[in-house]
C-alpha cells in the first residue's frame, strides 16, 4: 500500500469537509512543525457529528500492525458551533506522537505527562508539573486517596489527574482557537522550538 502523505490528508479532509477540512490539515501541519519537529506521520483526520456515548470530543486510533490510524474530531452538524477546536487537535496529536514512538499513550503514562509539560512551556512559557498518579493515606483521617506526586526536587504541587487528562483544556488558560483557525498560541511563533525531550 502506498504511503499516506500530507497531500493525501488535505485531499481527504477537503473532499469531506471543504474549507474546514483544509484549514484543519494546515493546523495539523503547523502543530507538527512547531511541537513535534515534523516527526508525525500523516494520518487521516475524520470529523464526525457525534462521538460514541456522547462524552468524547475526539480520539486517536492507532494500530501499529495494520493501517488503522486516524484522529477523529467531534464537529456538530452546525459548523459554527464546534466542539473540537485546535487545542483538542493538539491533544490528539500528543497521543499520535506517543503511539508512533511506541510509548504508553494514556493520560496516566510517563510520556503523556512529559509531553504536556514540554508543550505547555513552548506555548505559554510557563512550567507546569504533572506528577505520576499514586495513592496515599491522608494524615488527618487515614483515608486512602488518589493524588499526583509533587516534583521530587522542588516539591512543587502537581496538576490533578483530571487537569493532566484534559490538557490543554484545563484551567491553565491556553486557548488555541477554533478548529483550523490561524494562530498557534506559541510564544515563539516562527522560532524553532528545540529538540524534543527524550525519555
Amino acid at each position: 500500500m502506498a504511503e499516506f502523505t500530507l497531500l493525501d490528508m488535505e485531499h481527504f479532509a477537503t473532499e469531506a469537509w471543504g474549507p474546514l477540512g483544509t484549514s484543519t490539515i494546515k493546523k495539523w501541519a503547523e502543530f507538527n512543525r512547531l511541537y513535534f519537529e515534523d516527526s508525525l506521520r500523516p494520518v487521516p483526520i475524520v470529523m464526525t457529528h457525534a462521538q460514541p456515548f456522547g462524552k468524547r470530543l475526539a480520539f486517536c486510533s492507532y494500530n501499529p500492525d495494520t493501517h488503522g490510524r486516524t484522529i477523529t474530531l467531534n464537529v456538530p452538524k452546525k459548523h459554527n458551533t464546534l466542539l473540537a477546536d485546535n487545542a483538542v487537535l493538539l491533544h490528539e496529536m500528543i497521543h499520535q506522537y506517543l503511539f508512533e514512538r511506541g510509548e504508553e499513550a494514556s493520560h496516566a503514562g510517563d510520556g503523556w505527562r512529559r509531553e504536556i509539560m514540554r508543550i505547555n512551556w513552548l506555548i505559554a512559557g510557563k512550567e507546569i508539573w504533572a506528577g505520576r498518579s499514586t495513592t496515599a493515606r491522608r494524615k488527618v483521617d487515614g483515608v486512602v486517596v488518589r493524588m499526583n506526586v509533587p516534583h521530587p526536587d522542588t516539591g512543587k504541587k502537581s496538576l490533578g489527574q483530571s487537569d493532566i487528562a484534559l490538557w490543554p483544556h484545563n484551567r491553565r488558560g491556553i486557548r488555541l482557537g477554533k478548529l483550523g483557525a490561524p494562530g498557534s498560541g506559541s510564544r515563539d511563533r516562527g522560532v524553532p522550538v528545540g529538540p524534543i525531550a527524550q525519555s
